[in-house]
């Protein structure tokens, strides 16, 4: 029960955010071929926002929306800038300097309303933990939420990119961008479609962050991290290992924190993605790419 309330239960939360991330890092991939380093920062948007809304005296359903706004209209902006240029290049240090570039630009604005202090959110999932049917097992329901919440969002984007005609068209751009251009399929409005799907996951990951934990910018960046070694240990471009990769971080992550101590944490994840990637060279769902001769 001790390895239950302290490693799996912790660590399935924190893995189905990193898994959240990893997801929408996955969306934007699969279309663009462009991992968006930003994202992280683009997650601490809605929370941030929300608050800003507040304390300008909008009620909170109406700050909710204002927030959700933002966060899609700065998302766009940086398909525009640093995602579009770059989609299928096969010029990875292109786009990687171009969304990291975003990342710390944003970092720097989300700084500017509090001066990077943490911030208490207080409207979002209770993170108070309740016992469960007496079984000495305490769960809170934002922790629930969050796991529900990825299995929710993995499996909707699932079903829309396998069986609905737009999916399939994103999915067309990214097998063959060439190709799908030359039967009509924009490349730019599949770009902004996955931005967008990525941006809303970001927007709901945002809130249950806030749920657990003070708001601060520089949480954006420890998100892109265990997000992006999640999203390469499942398999760049799988929202199913998006999922799995990111449990699996989360629990790997508690069960270092509990019994090696927090300073070898980031060194135990790369050392289980390593092993995974010694095992599995592109993910537990990767599959190696086909090259024409």
């Amino acid at each position: 029960m001790h390895v239950l309330q302290s490693v799996i239960v912790p660590g399935l939360a924190a893995g189905a955010i990193y898994g959240l991330v990893a997801v929408a890092f996955a969306t934007l991939f699969q279309t663009t071929g462009v991992i968006n380093f930003a994202h992280g920062q683009l997650v601490m948007v809605m929370p941030m926002s929300i608050l800003v809304a507040e304390g300008a005296g909008l009620p909170v359903w109406l700050a909710y929306l204002v927030a959700l706004v933002v966060v899609l209209v700065i998302a766009l902006a940086i398909e525009w800038a640093a995602v579009r240029p770059f989609m299928q290049s096969g010029h990875s240090v292109s786009w990687l300097l171009s969304t990291l570039g975003v990342s710390v630009v944003l970092a720097e604005i989300l700084a500017i309303p509090y001066g990077g202090e943490a911030r208490n959110f207080w409207h979002g999932v209770s993170s108070r933990r309740v016992e469960i049917a007496g079984t000495g097992l305490a769960v809170s329901p934002a922790e629930a939420a969050a796991v529900a919440t990825l299995l929710l969002v993995g499996g909707l984007l699932t079903l829309f990119y396998r069986r609905t005609r737009l999916g399939l068209e994103l999915r067309a751009i990214a097998d063959d961008l060439d190709g799908a251009e030359s039967v009509g399929i924009s490349r730019a409005r599949a770009s902004q479609i996955a931005m967008i799907l990525s941006a809303v996951v970001a927007a709901v990951t945002g809130v249950l962050v806030a749920s657990t934990q003070p708001v601060t910018p520089s949480l954006g960046m420890s998100y892109t991290f265990y997000g992006f070694v999640a999203t390469a240990m499942g398999g760049m471009g799988s929202i199913s290992g998006a999922i799995i990769g990111g449990l699996i971080v989360g629990v790997a992550t508690q069960a270092a924190g509990v019994y090696i101590g927090g300073l070898f944490v980031n060194v135990s994840v790369f050392l289980l993605l390593l092993a995974v990637y010694l095992i599995r060279p592109h993910g537990f769902v990767g599959v190696a790419p086909v090259r024409a001769v």
